[in-house]
């Protein structure tokens, strides 16, 4: 376990000091008081990922990926189907505008 100042723990979370304070005061932060130079210094203990944890993530990962890849699958199916049934009211429309062109010369 590390440890981190206030400032730290901040700058890595990317918030204020201000918001770290407040949650060192609600304690949802686990904190250390250490005496430096004859003054009380509050660090924030820092807790490391287990190895569990980071396997879990990467199987999750390669089953969203699975899933990704399936669902890309489907949506080219359907994407063939669109351009095929557009392409045969591409050609109604075509024919039916020649009618009609027929139609009006008469």
């Amino acid at each position: 376990m590390s440890y981190l100042s206030i400032k730290e723990y901040a700058t890595k979370n990317k918030i204020s000091i201000f918001n770290v304070m407040k949650m060192v005061k609600s304690q949802e932060l686990k904190t250390i008081t250490k005496l430096v130079d004859g003054k009380e210094v509050v660090y924030i203990e820092e807790i490391q990922p287990h190895n569990q944890a980071l396997s879990t993530t990467k199987e999750t990962t390669s089953n969203n990926t699975q899933s990704l890849q399936d669902e890309i699958k489907y949506l080219k199916e359907e994407v063939k189907k669109l351009r095929t049934e557009l392409n045969r009211l591409k050609v109604t429309v075509f024919k039916m505008a020649k009618e009609d062109a027929k139609v009006l010369k008469i």
